[in-house]
């Protein structure tokens, strides 16, 4: 981590790693634009990732709608059973 702070410049070791995630402009990602555009953070910004993954949401409303019966029906099908210990994938952890 390079820091510069009251005229003293540093590079300090470090073994952490920042995960950071950024909603397109204007809430949809525009096909016809950059990524850079699409994120619009500074390029001061961007540039201290070492990697940078786009995960898009395609719209399919038919997809979208067979997800949401599915997680619907995992919910309301659960009748609270997964928070009393009962595993089988439900809400509880």
């Amino acid at each position: 981590i390079s820091v510069a702070k009251a005229g003293i410049t540093t590079v300090l070791n470090s073994r952490s790693s920042v995960l950071a995630a950024a909603n397109p402009v204007f809430g949809r990602y525009d096909d016809l634009k950059s990524a850079s555009e699409n994120i619009d953070l500074m390029s001061t910004i961007l540039s201290r990732f070492d990697l940078i993954f786009l995960v898009r949401d395609v719209r399919d409303e038919a997809r979208d709608r067979m997800i949401c019966r599915h997680v619907m029906g995992v919910h309301i099908g659960s009748g609270g059973r997964a928070s009393e210990g009962g595993g089988g994938g439900g809400l509880g952890a």
